[in-house]
C-alpha cells in the first residue's frame, strides 16, 4: 500500500477539529496530526490510500458551513520520502515510527468475562400521598 497524504488548511481551530471530524468519519484515514501556522490558519495532515484520502478532504471541506474558513486543500498521491520528513514537527502522531518501534508487539491476554446471573427485582412499592394543601389557582394576583 502507497501512503498518501491530504492537507485541510483552516482558519481557526474549531473549523480544522470540525472538518477533521467529517473527514474521519467519511473514509478510512488516519490524523497526523495539525500545525498552528500563525494568524490563525490551523492544517490538519491525514494518511491513508490515495482514494480514501480524496474522500475524506472532500467531506473535511464541505462539511464547513462558511467557506470563508476553508484556506485551502490538498491531496499527494504518493509523497517523496522528504515530503514526509518534512511533517516531522506536527503535533499528533508519528508519520514514520523508528524503527525499533517497529517491532512486532505481542497482544495481552484477554481475560474471559463470565455474564452476570439474572437477579430478582425488588417488587415496587406504591404510596399513596396525602396533600392537604388546597390546588392553586395560578395567575397573576388581581389587583383591585
Amino acid at each position: 500500500m502507497n501512503l498518501s497524504l491530504g492537507v485541510i488548511e483552516t482558519y481557526g481551530l474549531t473549523a480544522a477539529i470540525h472538518a477533521a471530524d467529517a473527514a474521519c468519519k467519511s473514509a478510512a484515514v488516519t490524523v497526523l496530526g495539525y500545525k498552528k501556522i500563525g494568524s490563525g490558519l490551523v492544517s490538519v495532515f491525514f494518511a491513508g490510500e490515495i482514494s480514501a484520502v480524496k474522500t475524506a478532504i472532500d467531506s473535511g471541506v464541505a462539511v464547513i458551513k462558511q467557506p470563508a474558513f476553508i484556506k485551502g486543500q490538498l491531496v499527494i498521491a504518493r509523497p517523496e520520502k522528504q515530503v514526509v520528513a518534512l511533517l516531522t514537527g506536527l503535533k499528533g502522531k508519528e508519520l514514520m515510527p523508528p524503527a525499533a518501534k517497529v517491532q512486532q508487539e505481542t497482544p495481552a491476554p484477554v481475560a474471559e468475562v463470565t455474564a452476570p446471573q439474572a437477579e430478582t427485582a425488588a417488587p415496587v412499592v406504591e404510596a399513596s400521598v396525602a396533600d392537604n394543601k388546597p390546588a392553586r389557582t395560578g395567575g397573576k394576583k388581581e389587583s383591585k
